[in-house]
């Protein structure tokens, strides 16, 4: 992508609180853990960890909440990680937390989330910070939350800023590529938004709850309620991922050999993974279907090589020593 522009990241920051046991507990029992510790968590969140681990420039944009040692310690999380959350807008609000249990012996994770104040930036906030210039951007990518309306009247200021570039005056990198995640299948109004982005991820969660019995399976169906352009894709765990663009279905296999001790974010580093390539790439500059194909086939396989990875450490910070 043109210059240094980086990749803006909008919604949610949590802590998790990570319980690292042998066996699953049995209720009503008394175990000893084998360790515990405080992750930042959020699907955009954790998108910027990866990204800023791959040297990819990124910004954090969300609610921070400003009440209780967890909002004090995510803000001082970004900071060692190096990533900008100077547009985030504070609130004196409780953050969400979420309470999880990773069992080694069977490489699961277990997710109890608590909500709290459920602080979520509105579209107004948005608005007001940016005021229609993401000069700044070369990518915006949206963690699509219960306030799907609101993302959406976002995504119309990101077109309304690209339909502003004359064509005559700007090259096609000046405009700022959106990508959107769908991974919650209780939320609704998602037909809203998958006309907007020109990079489409959807959970093999949402999948199942359309219908969808693999990844190709939702990804040709799905990319049929995108824009004509659109790469929509879908990673199933350890069955690979798919993609599909411009009526071609992509797929890549998940990485074998690998022992599971810590799935937590896989998914998030998927996408992450998925992003830097396309970025590093200057997928806006590839003209031709050709070129446009064999570069989401490297994303796709890269993807599932770093999600791979982070299955077998506790925590992202590993992925350093692999890229």
């Amino acid at each position: 992508m043109q210059g240094n522009r980086g990749i803006l990241c909008v919604g949610l920051a949590c802590v998790d609180f990570v319980n690292v046991v042998n066996e699953y507990p049995k209720e009503d029992s008394d175990q000893r853990g084998s360790d515990y510790y405080w992750q930042r968590g959020g699907n955009a969140s954790n998108n910027c960890t990866v990204l800023s681990l791959l040297s990819v420039p990124c910004e954090f944009v969300g609610v921070l909440g400003s009440q209780g040692a967890e909002a004090r310690w995510i803000a001082n999380d970004f900071a060692t990680c190096g990533i900008n959350i100077s547009h985030s807008v504070v609130k004196d609000v409780l953050c969400p937390v979420a309470t999880i249990i990773l069992n080694v012996g069977t490489g699961t994770r277990t997710i109890l989330f608590y909500p709290r104040d459920r602080p979520e930036l509105s579209y107004a906030e948005f608005h007001d910070i940016f005021k229609d210039d993401f000069s700044s951007f070369s990518w915006t990518h949206f963690e699509l939350c219960s306030n799907v309306s609101e993302i959406s009247s976002m995504l119309d200021d990101v077109i309304r800023y690209n339909n502003s570039l004359k064509n005559d005056d700007v090259v096609v990198d000046d405009k700022v590529f959106i990508s959107v995640e769908i991974e919650k299948p209780e939320f609704s109004g998602y037909d809203s938004v998958m006309t907007k982005a020109d990079l489409l991820f959807v959970s093999k969660d949402y999948a199942k709850s359309q219908g969808f019995t693999d990844a190709s399976c939702a990804v040709n169906k799905l990319s049929s309620l995108c824009k004509p352009n659109a790469v929509v894709v879908c990673a199933w765990g350890d069955e690979g991922a798919a993609a599909s663009y411009k009526g071609q279905t992509l797929t890549s296999a998940a990485l074998r050999g690998v022992k599971v001790i810590d799935s937590l974010g896989a998914g998030d580093t998927f996408v992450a993974g998925f992003m830097s390539v396309l970025w590093r790439e200057q997928y806006l500059h590839k003209y031709t279907l050709t070129d446009c194909r064999l570069i989401i086939q490297q994303a796709l396989d890269f993807a599932c090589k770093l999600a791979g990875l982070k299955c077998s450490m506790f925590g992202y910070k590993g992925l350093k020593d692999y890229c």
